[in-house]
């Protein structure tokens, strides 16, 4: 192939409904910023390295961001594979319900009628804060509770939110897609990203100290609808050929940087600069990921991809997001640092012993729970769809936060 020929490389594109290994790595990568944001932003540094450490860290926040695109991108490949198919609502409701309702429920089953909270709370008063919410959890609500809060409030399980967005999402979606034409799709998903962001804009606006901007799901559904609108491009009703998607990925970037260049000089309007931003990240991230399923060449780059290490964390991503915030936020509160570091006499030492240990116990702990538990559901998967043709194609299981910013 002429890898200088526009036309040659576009031609050996792979084509939709192929399994990508690459997109494991996607999965790994945006679970690894998460783990990042909440495992070394909570640290408090005492140094300069380390405020530089836990600055970076911050960032880990898009990987929620590129868990949505991501999201948007597989439930809609799905479902226009599906479209015409029968029983095209039983199988997706059903598969999803598999991949994602056991492991929640059985989360908010432990932590609301096993542990004996009443006991414990002794030892934790903001169990029962927790408890005092999970009329709101069970349902998928956790957003719309902290959307009118100034923090990230509900010990634990704030992050759920993340998870309560994907939820909506899945519910609705497949009417959009089964209602709508392809081309009424793609201009869909470009008026639900647009009126999103004006979302955003507007609350930041009104109410800058609330979350509504961030958690809300009509707020939030850019990201998971740009994936969509790259999901709906590759399958022909728009031409991504090789220099198209390059100069739309390389002006998405540029973007990012501007808005944030705009947002260090004036932060006064940070309420349009940041959140024109995570639209710009969300097209940026949904370049990145049409190129690693689709694109023939970028060989160093997907090679990365199909890392070992990085498909690993891809494939418990969806535990390692419910486990490690629940892990996290006992570390927040009772942080093993200062025993550390009277073990290891260096406060960057202890504080990087503890994040190895809140990754590894969430790893591990992730494992179990998808080889002993959450496996015996998703092998039920196969019987509400053609197994065959399920296993040909581009995964099902996006994590839900995955299977899902800033403090999830």
């Amino acid at each position: 192939m002429d890898a200088t020929n526009p036309r040659a490389v576009a031609a050996s594109w792979r084509t939709p409904g192929k399994f990508v290994p690459e997109l494991d790595g996607v999965r790994g990568l945006a679970i690894l910023g998460v783990m990042a944001l909440h495992f070394c932003g909570e640290i408090t540094p005492t140094n300069l390295a380390e405020r530089a450490l836990v600055k970076v860290a911050g960032y880990g926040l898009w990987g929620v961001d590129l868990f949505f695109v991501l999201s948007g991108f597989l439930i809609t490949g799905i479902l226009l594979e599906a479209k015409g198919r029968p029983h095209y609502f039983r199988n997706f409701y059903i598969r999803r319900t598999l991949r994602i309702f056991p492991l929640y429920y059985a989360v908010l089953t432990l932590l609301f009628v096993v542990l004996p909270i009443g006991v414990l709370a002794r030892y934790d008063a903001s169990l029962l804060e927790m408890q005092a919410t999970q009329g709101w959890v069970w349902p998928y609500l956790t957003n719309y509770y902290l959307g009118s809060q100034t923090s990230f409030s509900i010990p634990y399980l704030s992050h759920f939110w993340s998870l309560a967005v994907e939820e909506h999402f899945y519910f609705l979606w497949p009417m959009v897609i089964l209602l709508l034409s392809r081309r009424g799709a793609l201009w869909g998903c470009v008026l639900f990203s647009a009126t999103a962001l004006a979302l955003r804009m507007t609350f930041e606006s009104l109410a800058p100290d609330m979350l509504y901007a961030g958690v809300l799901t009509p707020c939030r559904l850019d990201g998971l609808c740009i994936g969509a609108w790259f999901a709906i491009a590759a399958r022909g009703s728009v031409s991504l050929n090789p220099a198209r998607l390059g100069a739309m990925t390389a002006a998405a970037f540029a973007g990012v940087i501007g808005v944030s260049l705009w947002h260090v000089f004036d932060p006064q309007l940070d309420a349009i600069s940041l959140q024109l931003r995570t639209t710009f990240l969300a097209i940026m991230f949904g370049g990145c990921i049409y190129a690693a399923a689709y694109h023939p060449g970028l060989t160093r780059s997907r090679a990365m991809l199909r890392a070992p290490w990085l498909r690993m964390f891809g494939k418990y991503s969806y535990g390692l997001y419910v486990f490690h915030g629940l892990i996290s936020y006992v570390l927040a509160a009772h942080p093993l640092i200062p025993v550390l570091q009277t073990v290891v006499h260096n406060h960057m030492v202890a504080a990087a012993i503890q994040v190895a240990i809140g990754v590894g116990l969430s790893l591990l702990i992730s494992v179990v729970s998808y080889e002993y538990f959450e496996r015996r559901f998703l092998e039920l998967k196969d019987r509400f769809g053609d197994s065959a043709k399920t296993a040909a194609r581009v995964p099902s299981n996006a994590p839900i936060l995955t299977d899902s910013p800033a403090a999830l």
